[in-house]
């Protein structure tokens, strides 16, 4: 049976340029139609507060997920099986119950609604506030689900359930489905999330569901979009900002100075446990009448935008492009980079994020950093690109051949078209095996084409072990090549080891999601051939050279 030794990889970063294809056919599906539900600066906020959550949950994600695993390791109540259909329903229903709870709590809480407030800061509703989510809210939400571990939920099954709701929310986040019959009321639905998202009086705090709306139902949440109340997007008290990092601290600032301004010391307390918009009555603003954070609706009004010139958004196109290019790379690779690269990598996303949305401002006081910002971000992103990984698949297989004879046969190049159904031509001047310093040639049949690999022998010594080193001359992939024979009472325990070098990013991605379990299957059926062929060897196999 073998193994695959890899370093693991963050692979939601890999999610965003399908959204954001999804995100330009809203666009223009919506311009067919004549309808402008898109602004730029919008637009761009929003994408940098999802930035800003890739970059948190690279970091947090993997830790809190750790302490999941632990609890359902050692203090699981039940036990599920991932094989069984009833582990998938019950944890299906159980995982967007904690949601439901999860959600609900961070609108009623006053600093919760801290760590979600961001996702509703957007003045506009299409599918770009679907990536506009506060950058801690992970940091809150994963406790709600411990329970679920403690239940038995395996953590695979978990993650897999946690990644489809979320998944299944991006869609809701649009105005260009309208209701849909039969579902609405059971499911969530872009009709009820549009509710969710609406400051109007009759719409706050209602329709908290990721995937089902039963809850809503159940615990009296639930409330349909009405003909008659068109819904007003943004949030009571408006961020008039476009800088995605005071977007994230704007309700936990106003705490902030509420509990430096109150006098009493229980208010200081109750402040962030408080309902959403309660504040100590020598913090309130009177001239309002209303607490600045309160969630109580307020009249359709004026929008926050400020306009800038076509120059400066092609400009600002340009460097969120080059982010969100750096924030794929940087979210795939966090797992393996150092302290160092992860410090850099995230500077240089935050930084570049502040600059752009300073600039769609109508600001230029970051306009000499640019200078140094730039070629930074060109070195580090080329440096994540040459970034390079070596995967590891052992594999081992018993035969009834003595070990000479086996690792004789299976050095000898000349003769792997015969188990090895990807070579599909071998340059060798010898028809034996190769020894120490024996160069050949190979082309091999592979997902991408035919590929050509120059091989040369590191290591051979008949019986034990033989090292072989291939270079793909298409592509840069590097290989090592080794294989060991024992004897393991009267048999020949035989060893294959495959190390292969990725030579850039783009290779990383494709290993990650196919590659390297498409050659470990292959790796698991050739050796299965090769031992066929050299137990129907009658005779003893050859050593000539």
């Amino acid at each position: 049976m073998g193994v695959i030794y890899m370093g693991d990889y963050n692979i939601n970063g890999l999610a965003i340029p399908l959204f954001l294809i999804f995100m330009l056919l809203e666009y223009l599906f919506l311009k067919i139609q004549g309808r402008s539900l898109h602004r730029y600066n919008d637009s761009v906020t929003s994408l940098s507060m999802g930035i800003l959550l890739l970059l948190s949950d690279s970091i947090l994600k993997a830790y809190t997920f750790m302490v999941f695993i632990y609890l359902w390791e050692n203090f699981r109540l039940f036990n599920f099986a991932t094989s069984e259909v009833a582990t998938w329903i019950i944890f299906f229903f159980l995982v967007d119950f904690c949601y439901y709870w999860f959600h609900r709590t961070a609108h009623e809480i006053n600093f919760l609604w801290g760590a979600h407030v961001g996702h509703h800061q957007s003045e506009e509703y299409n599918l770009t506030a679907s990536l506009r989510q506060s950058a801690f809210q992970y940091a809150f939400s994963w406790v709600f689900y411990l329970p679920l571990a403690l239940l038995g939920c395996p953590p695979i099954a978990f993650l897999i359930l946690f990644i489809a709701l979320k998944i299944y929310q991006f869609w809701l986040h649009t105005q260009a489905i309208g209701r849909i019959p039969l579902i609405e009321g059971i499911l969530s639905t872009p009709s009820s999330h549009r509710v969710h998202h609406a400051k109007n009086p009759i719409y706050i705090n209602r329709n908290y569901g990721g995937t089902l709306v039963i809850w809503d139902r159940i615990f009296n949440s639930w409330q349909p979009e009405l003909a008659n109340q068109t819904c007003h997007y943004g949030t009571t008290h408006p961020l008039k900002t476009l800088n995605p990092i005071y977007g994230n601290l704007q309700h936990w600032s106003i705490l902030v100075k509420d509990t430096i301004k109150t006098k009493k010391w229980s208010n200081k307390i109750k402040l962030w446990f408080k309902p959403t918009g309660w504040r100590p009555e020598d913090c309130q603003n009177k001239e309002l009448n209303q607490s600045l954070q309160q969630k109580t609706g307020c009249e359709k009004r004026e929008k926050y935008d400020p306009q800038v010139s076509l120059l400066v958004k092609i400009y600002v196109g340009f460097c969120l492009l080059s982010i969100i290019a750096l924030t794929v790379m940087f979210t795939f690779l966090a797992p393996v980079l150092n302290v160092s690269q992860l410090t850099i990598g995230a500077l240089l996303i935050l930084f570049g994020l502040v600059v752009t949305t300073d600039f769609l401002e109508g600001n230029k006081k970051y306009v000499l950093i640019e200078i140094i910002r730039l070629p930074a971000l060109a070195w580090f992103l080329s440096t994540l690109w040459l970034t390079t990984s070596t995967t590891h698949i052992s594999d081992t297989i018993t035969m009834n051949k003595s070990p000479h004879e086996v690792l004789t046969y299976a050095s000898t190049p000349a003769l792997w078209q015969e188990w090895h159904p990807q070579s599909s031509k071998v340059k060798v001047k010898s028809q034996g095996p190769l020894q120490t310093g024996d160069k050949f040639e190979e082309d091999v049949l592979t997902a991408i084409g035919k590929n050509h690999f120059n091989w040369e022998i590191l290591s051979s010594t008949p019986g034990v072990i033989w090292v072989a080193k291939a270079d793909n001359q298409e592509n840069g992939v590097s290989l090592v090549l080794t294989y060991k024979v024992e004897n393991i009472n009267g048999n020949t325990q035989f060893i294959r080891e495959l190390d292969y070098t990725m030579p850039n990013f783009l290779f990383l991605v494709a290993n990650e999601v196919f590659f390297r379990r498409n050659i470990k299957n292959k790796s698991e059926s050739e050796l299965q051939r090769l031992k066929a062929v050299i137990e129907s060897k009658n005779s003893h196999l050859t050593t000539s050279r």
